[in-house]
């Protein structure tokens, strides 16, 4: 693929996404439907406004911000920190940002880790033809050192909502974030795939210890009602999430509870009755 070939242009949610042309998910849903995970979106867009768009947004593991841009450009004062350890992506992340002119997102092209250095992450060129939001420290292939930062150093300081999607990394993350669990006590929406039942117990454990309440959530990478429509029967692709509320905070969509041990975690779709907002049956 040709430079001039590497990045496509397309819009999503109202906004101007550039997207790695070769990128076979979250470019390919935005380019194709104008979605992805837009639940996930919705859910983050509705815990920004509980806890208040004059606390922060830590967005880790951002990619080009198909998730975390949406949501701050619904709240034009609300301060935004997206980390994305690939330069890449962190480019195209950058381009975004100033494409939508949203001057409250603030990215940091860096790892978030249990403390500050230097890590090998993946340095495959933006016109490779893979899933880019797979992309995970300790992956194969080319690397390049980026730099680690902890969510403590880098998270505003009355951080209200932090999301997590790195790709079987989230311990590591939260090894970082002693502060932000124990005092500021941030809403949290952390990738957790029941293939890897151990760092997803491990993660589970972790919050629950912090004290928070652990609810699982289904984010479909596109629905049925997606704005550029659906061609046939929507599947239900996506990822499992878990979200951790501290005291206080409500369960604002009846997610289904699960305990530290993850013994009661439901696969059943009808336990995510907001699914069906979206259009599934």
């Amino acid at each position: 693929m040709s430079g001039l070939h590497m990045l496509d242009l397309t819009r999503a949610y109202g906004m101007t996404f550039l997207v790695p042309a070769a990128d076979t998910t979250v470019g390919f849903n935005l380019r194709a439907y104008g979605e992805f995970a837009r639940p996930e979106v919705d859910l983050l867009d509705a815990y920004v406004s509980h806890m208040g768009a004059d606390r922060g947004f830590l967005d880790v593991g951002a990619n080009i911000g198909a998730v975390g841009l949406p949501v701050a450009s619904r709240h034009p004062t609300l301060r935004t920190v997206a980390i994305e350890a690939h330069r890449g992506l962190s480019g195209v992340l950058v381009a975004n940002v100033l494409n939508n002119q949203l001057y409250g997102v603030e990215v940091l092209n860096a790892a978030a880790g249990a403390e500050p250095g230097l890590i090998d992450f993946p340095s495959c060129s933006l016109d490779t033809r893979i899933n880019f939001g797979e992309l995970a420290v300790g992956l194969a292939g080319p690397k390049e050192q980026v730099r680690v930062v902890t969510l403590d150093q880098v998270a505003p300081a009355h951080t209200g909502v932090v999301e997590i999607d790195v790709e079987g990394y989230e311990i590591e993350v939260l090894k970082g974030a002693d502060r932000l669990l124990s005092e500021v006590k941030p809403v949290w929406l952390l990738e957790a795939k029941r293939q890897d039942l151990a760092v997803a117990r491990a993660v589970a454990q972790r919050l629950s210890g912090a004290g928070y309440r652990l609810f699982l959530f289904f984010a479909p990478f596109v629905t049925p009602s997606a704005a550029k429509g659906f061609a046939g029967k929507a599947n239900r692709t996506g990822d499992f999430n878990f979200l951790a509320l501290p005291d206080g905070a409500p369960n604002l969509w009846n997610l289904p509870e699960v305990g530290p041990d993850l013994s009661n975690w439901s696969t059943d779709m009808a336990d995510y009755g907001y699914l069906r907002r979206y259009g599934f049956q």
